[in-house]
């Protein structure tokens, strides 16, 4: 063993004894130093690397012991004398063993540097580290070694340090790619989230677009039908009440025709903010189309809360409104219906308001009604009325009465107007004025009108060819394209000529639809049919459309007519049948039941009549033999 020692001097002569107890003394100084240099820069690693001394755990930390403990060997063991066989093993110690155990140091070294590598392979740049500097090294000093058996091994090394490097790289090139795509799979997902985010942000932007009426602000009538259907389903599970209100405006058509449709809107936009103030945060308000407003009154479960919220909401619209320095008054009438458990049916109760509001709007302007019992009562007899109609067997009941229009200035028959009437077995006696509007909104008034026409044309067809049919058309018909061309074919399959008819409208027909109005008006009246308009003077501004249009006739309004006992109706009667006759247009008077009123009409210069002092309506044979003169002309000239 002392022979292998040829860096520490040959042992076995005095002379090398001698060196090698020198070399062991100046090591005893040397090394202490060495071991202190070393543990400080452990120490000084170990805070570069863990910024203090928090961290106990950490691979500079074990080393620490094992150099405190050669520290401590070397200090202890300093100008001690030692026999040449004792300092042999502490440098054999000191160098590492002798050739076959470093060999083995070279070999677990190599190894261990690999085994390194691969658990740092996720970090070629870190794995290469070891493979380099500890590796390859090793490898190199068996690759130079005299012993053929080291030199294989030292090859074999070599070889499997460059098979490492290479499947770092290869493990790094598919680890890179797998993070990549990973990367790539979780950006598609992020852009993916970010678009559903959008999509649902975009769904719920077009939903609240749908449901907001663009003027306002407010719900429209599809949202506002959709919390009503919500809120009567609350009420059904869970008790409870709340009130629905329907708001029409008074006086915003004036405004809305004489200063625009910008100042209409501007209206509407402050009647949206005052209702939502007059409403409060726990009422659900919309703007339900034109002037007509809605609101669900939660807070509100009795009538006579109805009552007291419906003259709140009708105060907050009467005050004035004012806009770009023009100061408007309108008004709003009210109709409520409270929705109970067992009666939150939507569509009634829409129909319950709608009728409340009719019967506020009766009361004039700023009426407010709550839906009654008596409102029921009427609203069965609709529904029932709107049953019938729908109904051929109950609808074919309508029949018709004829009242002679008569030329007052010689008592001649000039024509027959005819009049609808309904003798119905469940409801008794209907009045035009009850089922002909029904009947436009159901729409079945065309169909009543065509029937009704034909035979009444067939009716005329027994009158001498002096005698007209005078027949009302309705607003819906008037205002349908193709209504003039129904009509004409209706006389051309009878045989009449259209010159023999006389079509009655009125000013509500003309609103409607005025353009739609005039074509069919004109398109009559081209192939000989008059055109009367019916109910001048009823309260409506209908002298803008005796400019617009050019009538055959026009009819007074009856009331004008019952009102003559005074100075001032006589003096308004008379002002209109002189404005009749400088527009060059014959006027015919109506509902004339007493003497006094032939007189001053006659006296007037109205020159047609009609009414029960001259004849009251007729069945048809009873019209036909007016018509043929086989009965006295006049009911008066009888008596």
């Amino acid at each position: 063993m002392l022979a292998a020692l040829t860096d520490v001097g040959e042992a076995e002569t005095a002379g090398g004894r001698a060196l090698l107890a020198e070399r062991y003394r100046a090591l005893q100084r040397q090394i202490p130093l060495l071991y202190t240099i070393c543990l400080a820069n452990l120490l000084g690693l170990h805070l570069a690397v863990t910024k203090g001394f928090a961290s106990l755990v950490h691979p500079s930390t074990l080393l620490i012991p094992l150099i405190l403990i050669r520290l401590y060997h070397w200090t202890r063991t300093r100008n001690a004398d030692m026999p040449p066989e004792r300092i042999v093993r502490e440098l054999t110690l000191l160098r590492g063993g002798g050739e076959t155990e470093q060999y083995y140091v070279i070999l677990f070294g190599s190894l261990a540097s690999i085994g390194c590598a691969y658990g740092l392979s996720s970090f070629p740049g870190a794995a290469r580290l070891p493979l380099l500097f500890l590796a390859l090294p090793l490898a190199t000093m068996l690759i130079l070694s005299p012993i053929s058996g080291h030199v294989g091994l030292g090859i074999s090394i070599a070889l499997i340090i460059v098979l490492i490097l290479r499947l770092l790289s290869v493990h790094n090139e598919s680890f890179v790619k797998l993070v990549e795509s990973r990367v790539q799979v979780e950006a598609e997902r992020e852009r993916a989230r970010r678009a559903e985010k959008a999509a649902k942000a975009e769904k719920a932007k077009a939903r609240r677009i749908a449901d907001t009426d663009p003027l306002t602000g407010l719900a429209n009538r599809r949202a506002f039908l959709r919390s009503l259907g919500r809120q009567a389903g609350l009420i059904e599970r869970d008790g409870g009440a709340a009130t629905l209100a329907i708001v029409d405006l008074d006086g915003f058509k004036p405004i809305n025709d004489t200063f625009g449709h910008a100042m209409g809107d501007a209206v509407l936009e402050e009647v949206g903010r005052r209702l939502t103030a007059a409403g409060g945060p726990a009422s659900m308000i919309a703007r339900m189309g034109g002037d007509e407003f809605a609101l669900i009154l939660e807070s509100c479960g009795d009538e006579a809360e109805a009552q007291r919220a419906g003259r709140a909401i009708c105060r907050v619209l009467e005050d004035a409104v004012f806009i770009d320095s023009r100061e408007f008054h309108i008004s709003g009438c009210c109709g409520l219906t409270i929705l109970r458990a067992g009666d939150c049916n939507v569509t009634e109760a829409l129909i319950r308001a709608d009728t409340a509001l009719y019967r506020a709007k009766e009361q004039g302007r700023a009426g407010t009604a709550v839906f009654s019992q008596e409102m029921g009562r009427l609203q069965r007899r609709r529904t029932r009325i709107e049953q019938a109609l729908r109904r051929p067997e109950e609808r074919d009941l309508i029949s018709l009465v004829y009242q002679p229009i008569f030329d007052i200035s010689n008592n001649s028959l000039r024509a027959f107007e005819a009049l609808a009437r309904w003798e119905h077995p469940e409801l008794g006696t209907l009045s035009p004025a009850e089922f002909i509007p029904i009947a436009e909104q159901v729409s079945a008034i065309e169909t009543i009108s065509d029937r009704l026409l034909e035979a009444a044309a067939a009716e005329a067809l027994l009158w001498p060819d002096s005698v007209r049919l005078s027949f009302n058309v309705s607003a819906v018909q008037l205002c349908t394209a193709g209504c003039a061309a129904r009509i004409l074919a209706i006389l051309g399959n009878r045989g009449i000529h259209p010159r023999r008819l006389q079509v009655e409208v009125t000013e509500t027909a003309l609103l409607v639809d005025f353009a739609t109005a005039r074509t069919n008006l004109q398109a009559l009246r081209a192939a000989g049919t008059r055109i009367v308009l019916d109910d001048f003077g009823a309260g409506h501004a209908s002298i803008s459309y005796l400019r617009e249009m050019q009538f055959d006739g026009i009819k007074l309004d009856g009331a004008l007519v019952a009102s003559v006992q005074s100075t001032g109706s006589r003096r308004l009667l008379k002002g209109v049948v002189d404005l009749c006759a400088s527009l060059g247009v014959p006027c015919v008077a109506e509902h004339i039941e007493q003497e006094s009123e032939l007189d001053l009409l006659r006296g007037l210069g109205c020159r047609y009549g009609q009414g029960f002092l001259l004849s009251p309506p007729l069945a048809a044979a009873d019209a036909a033999a007016l018509a043929g003169g086989t009965v006295t002309r006049l009911r008066r000239a009888a008596a």
